[in-house]
């Protein structure tokens, strides 16, 4: 930690921090008496360091605290109240880890090392930036006894017809015996199958009582037993028992519990007959007496090797694709196929039921389809890809062997040529180093080609190289996963968090609240549940994902025999996207039982995913105060909201229309125009998801736009009404997204609100940033997108032309322009003064900067960055990969300003005589652009 006033307070009681206070304040007042200080702060550290004991001494709490009450306390300047502050303070450290650390930093500045600091070395990768309420639960339970987990997350994608279910049958030994014609797979088809011996691969319906077995066997081998603290009145005097009541000294002392073996002896027996358990009671009661291994018979036809694979065929139509983003992640192996038949720059013809491609694009080729999944890929592999740690993930599969000419060597080399080809899309970039050398050409209809077993070798030996293999996990929540298995199997798909608990608390050794809470963000981090811990949905728990894109489908799949009496209705469905009450109750009415049954709670998830989006009402509308509009202004244009479309929720994704010649929405004649605002991917790639989910955004802060009584929502294009005489335009094409305001206002000395400018950007991008977040983790979100102005004499705006990075004018008053007719400069008030006035402010006034930069100014600067931090030290000219070297360093780690700091010496070495408190002010202006 660095200064004190820095000590973070999360997470404890505010009665906790009034109680430290009181200890502080007394340490202060002995600290001449060095008697009484060295006593003090003998008692307090001997507590704080046995606290954070995995086996704590009891005797050892209950000796110093009654040490205290005997030598020091209802002494000067100890009174009555002030002992019991301090005996209440020794109970709180004894028992949260968290007030421990503060106390200790507070009153005696001394840096405790907490049980997840500890730990941490042992952390899955993606788990080293919990919270510290987290990171402790997880430590903890961690050190009861962890396992070493290997899964393989198996994702095979590819466009629809390319043969991804054909392929997956031959890969899954239970699926080639049956001999099944394969059908095309509609959503997400996601099975779990036991690694065997062999190298082949089962569903685990017979090997799943024999994985848990070995993995109860590594939990049996130790009863967990964590002592806690007694009540311990005895040591207390009379004296503070008649004037402080029992529940106020000791509400924070749990009794002792019962010896963890016989908790869970007790629980065994209550579910002796439970399938699941009646297996396991021989670990129970073998391993306390001897420690040996348990031999576990293991269903034929081979043993397993303790790897789950999970098989996730994915729906190939485009109109799926804008729900892939909730399940690709960085532990995942993935094959893309692609058909061997099909010219990388044939177009595809999709029908009805396949859907539409990415907005504003005319057309949709096999390239772009094998472009948009390698980039997904890239996007969603995490953080690291970001720093060049990329280790391949991809193997490319050809299919239709059968169909193509010549012989199976000259096979081999169109399908080495083909995919050379496809990959010289991305020449210079970082998203060939997830692709696997080894490239495979496969004949669906022949199951016992040797090329499956190779591509199953192949995907085990990629999977044991990644990070995500062998880490460590509590091995206690075993049974939890075990219980959610148990559910999923039986049926269920959506449980009430009251069932979860109730299955935790019949477990053999239930976990805490808390726990229970780590567990399932953690297996939703994972992809293999879905659990949202906000208001509206952390009662509910999705046990198959997949469920999810059950439910999208059925918004978007054709419904026989509609109501007659809904015609109009439907039709406006069709054409706007328009969902009305009336059509979702006829949707739901439909369904499939597993989905009708919850129908109260499908559109709080279609909500929480941004796949659908309900128009704001008046009175939500006024509630608005991101945009800082005057409340008049903004009650007028609430007031101007059509209510006949009030109560409608809107998808997106079902927008088909195009717009009509683009140019009247994003360069009107005769209104006063902002210059384009683009938000660039700078990977050059962007999921079209990401714009279906801002219009969702938008329609839930701004009403729709209509022309003619007709809303202004299109397939990739949609405007707003934002004030009385504003509108909001936004539309994309490839990785860009564009926003333009604009006004019809006759005034004649007219110019824009830059205040209403500035929440509309940061409303947006704000919006794109919680949607990238979902695939990288902080600091490294705000790299992936980037700001630019178009020039703001275009008089028409054109694709990725006249584009210049807001980041630039920081660093230079003029830039010039070559995409208009003739080549001019365009400076930086009139690119910048619609949309980011107040930057453009702080930059006049950086003349008078220009001397060297000294220490004392880069431990300010220190002090006042924010959550820019990450974002200044790339602009200061630094890599990803030193950032990230820099900020492991444990003091680092533990304080953002000496990490700020260190990274701004290195700046200051570096540049020399160059780094000036200009260039510094400027960085760090460029910086909070992005924010």
């Amino acid at each position: 930690m660095g200064d004190q006033e820095e000590i973070s307070t999360e997470g404890i009681d505010p009665k906790a921090l009034a109680s430290a206070r009181v200890l502080q304040s007394v340490a202060k007042e002995i600290s001449n008496d060095e008697d009484q200080t060295k006593q003090l702060r003998f008692i307090v550290e001997t507590i704080a360091n046995e606290s954070l004991l995995e086996d704590k001494d009891y005797l050892v709490l209950t000796g110093k605290t009654r040490e205290f009450v005997n030598n020091l306390g209802f002494t000067t300047p100890f009174s009555v109240s002030k002992t019991k502050d301090i005996i209440n303070i020794l109970l709180l450290m004894w028992n949260h880890t968290n007030v421990t650390r503060y106390v200790m930093k507070s009153v005696y500045n001394v840096d405790i090392a907490s049980t997840a600091d500890e730990m941490i070395d042992q952390f899955p990768s993606d788990l080293k930036q919990l919270d510290a309420q987290s990171a402790e639960i997880f430590a903890k339970a961690l050190k009861d006894g962890s396992e070493k987990v290997k899964n393989i997350r198996l994702m095979v994608v590819g466009m629809f017809g390319v043969g991804k279910t054909s392929l997956v049958k031959n890969l899954i030994k239970d699926l080639r015996d049956e001999n099944l014609k394969p059908v095309s797979t509609e959503v997400i088809e996601l099975r779990r199958c036991q690694l065997m011996e062999n190298g082949d691969w089962c569903l685990d319906k017979d090997q799943k009582e024999a994985k848990y077995k070995i993995r109860y066997q590594a939990a049996f081998k130790e009863a967990i037993h964590t002592p806690t603290v007694d009540d311990f009145s005895s040591c207390i005097p009379s004296t503070l028992d008649e004037t402080t009541p029992d529940s106020e000294v000791n509400d924070s002392v749990t009794e002792k519990p019962t010896d963890a073996l016989e908790e869970i002896k007790k629980h065994v027996e209550e579910r002796k007959d439970d399938e699941g358990i009646r297996g396991i009671i021989e670990f129970a009661k073998k391993v306390p007496e001897v420690g040996e291994d348990v031999i576990v018979n293991i269903p034929v036809p081979v043993a397993t090797t303790g790897i789950t694979v999970s098989v996730w065929d994915f729906a190939g139509q485009t109109l799926y694709y804008s729900t892939h983003q909730f399940f690709l992640n960085k532990r995942s192996i993935y094959l893309v196929l692609m058909d061997m038949t099909k010219k990388l720059d044939e177009c595809i013809q999709e029908d009805e039921t396949s859907g539409i491609w990415c907005g504003l694009s005319e057309e949709c080729k096999y390239l772009d389809v094998f472009k948009f999944w390698l980039n997904a890929i890239h996007m969603y592999s995490g953080y690291r890809s970001m720093t060049g740690n990329i280790k391949p993930t991809v193997i490319l599969v050809g299919t239709h062997k059968d169909k193509m000419e010549g012989s199976d060597e000259e096979k081999e080399v169109k399908k080495d040529k083909y995919f050379e080809k496809a990959l010289q899309a991305f020449r210079g970039t970082k998203i060939l180093r997830h692709i696997h050398r080894k490239k495979y050409l496969v004949n669906n209809l022949t199951s016992d080609d040797p090329v499956f077993k190779q591509i199953r070798k192949e995907i085990r030996r990629l999977a044991e190289k990644q990070e995500f293999w062998n880490e460590n996990y509590p091995v206690r929540w075993i049974q939890m996963e075990q219980s959610l298995d148990k559910l999923r199997d039986s049926g269920k798909q959506l449980l009430q968090r009251n069932e979860v608990n109730a299955e935790n608390q019949s477990n053999v050794h239930p976990v805490i609240e808390k726990e229970l809470d780590l567990f399932l963000d953690i297996q939703h981090r994972h992809g293999n549940i879905l659990y949202f811990n906000t208001d509206q949905l952390k009662h509910l728990v999705v046990l198959a994902p997949q469920w999810i894109i059950e439910v999208f489908k059925c918004f978007i799949s054709h419904i026989k025999n509609k109501d007659p009496q809904l015609s109009v209705q439907w039709s406006e469905y069709k054409k706007n996207a328009i969902l009305k009450p009336e059509i979702f109750s006829e949707i739901m009415d439909n369904a499939p039982p597993n989905i009708e049954e919850n129908r109260q709670h499908i559109m709080m998830y279609m909500e929480q995913l941004d796949v659908m989006a309900k128009p704001l009402k008046p009175e939500e509308c006024k509630e608005i105060d991101a945009l800082e509009e005057p409340e008049q202004e903004t009650s007028d244009a609430a007031e101007e909201l059509n209510v006949n479309f009030l109560d409608f929720h809107i998808v997106p994704c079902r927008l088909k229309n195009p717009p009509p010649p683009i140019v009247q929405f994003t360069s009107p004649e005769n209104c006063k125009k902002t210059p384009v605002l683009c938000f660039v991917f700078i990977d050059n790639f962007m999921p079209p998801s990401f714009f279906h989910r801002l219009v969702a955004v938008c329609i839930r802060t701004w009403p729709i736009s209509q022309q003619k009584g007709k809303n202004l929502l299109y397939n990739g294009l949609a405007v707003f009404e934002i004030r009385a005489t504003y509108r909001l335009t936004i539309w994309y094409k490839d990785h860009i997204i564009y926003a333009r305001i604009s006004s019809c206002s006759k005034e004649p000395l007219f110019e824009f609100d830059f205040k209403l400018c500035h929440g509309v950007r940061r409303k947006l991008r704000h919006s794109l940033e919680n949607f990238v977040a979902q695939s990288l983790e902080n600091p490294w979100t705000a790299r992936k997108l980037d700001e630019n102005i178009q020039c703001p004499y275009m008089k028409e705006s054109s694709y990725n032309a006249g584009m210049f990075r807001v980041k630039d004018f920081v660093y230079n008053r003029e830039l010039s322009c070559t995409a208009c007719p003739e080549q001019h400069a365009v400076g930086r008030e009139e690119a910048m003064k619609d949309w980011y006035k107040e930057a453009l402010d702080r930059m006049q006034n950086d003349d008078d900067l220009n001397r060297p930069v000294e220490e004392s100014d880069l431990t300010k600067a220190a002090k006042m960055v924010g959550k820019e931090y990450w974002m200044l030290g790339i602009e200061l000219g630094l890599t990803d990969a030193e950032m990230e070297q820099l900020n492991n360093e444990k003091e680092c780690k533990k304080n953002r300003s000496t990490f700020v700091f260190r990274y701004m010496v290195m700046w200051k070495d570096k540049e020399g005589k160059t780094a000036t408190l200009q260039n510094l002010q400027k960085a760090m202006q460029a910086a909070i652009l992005n924010h």
